[in-house]
């Protein structure tokens, strides 16, 4: 396995309208635009248990192939959801996410990213770091504007 790398953000939302929009696949594709279009995202919100397999486009047009998602752990009361994801090179991707309350319409977002895609590691794992990076910023615009 790769070295986790953690991102961290500030959000000027209150912690559960950042929840929602976390849970929410839609909310997913479209803080993703422009990076990582997705075929066959469920609708509803994400639960526990959960199993999705979408094809995955990167920069909307290069197939990337299937991709594999399970929720393993989702807990709305303390705003934790890690799931456990593969596909193409990658083997094994853990994903953890938790936000914090900083103030009564401020939070925190810690992502953790743990990806192994073999002798591909060095190379995937710095760019699942800029995706969420971006994804960061497009969500944190998109929530700025409700």
């Amino acid at each position: 396995m790769s070295k986790p790398h953690k991102i961290t953000r500030e959000y000027p939302v209150n912690i559960d309208t950042l929840w929602a929009d976390i849970l929410d696949p839609t909310a997913l594709a479209d803080s993703m635009k422009g990076a990582v279009t997705y075929e066959g995202l469920p609708t509803e919100p994400v639960y526990e248990g959960q199993v999705i397999v979408v094809k995955l486009k990167r920069w909307g047009w290069l197939p990337m192939g299937k991709w594999t998602m399970k929720v393993v752990r989702l807990d709305s009361e303390n705003y934790i959801l890690e799931s456990e994801e593969h596909g193409g090179f990658v083997k094994c991707y853990r994903h953890r996410l938790e936000v914090v309350p900083t103030g009564q319409e401020t939070c925190r977002y810690t992502d953790t990213l743990d990806v192994d895609a073999g002798i591909f590691t060095s190379i995937i794992a710095p760019m699942f770091k800029k995706i969420y990076e971006e994804r960061h910023e497009k969500r944190m615009a998109r929530l700025s504007q409700k």
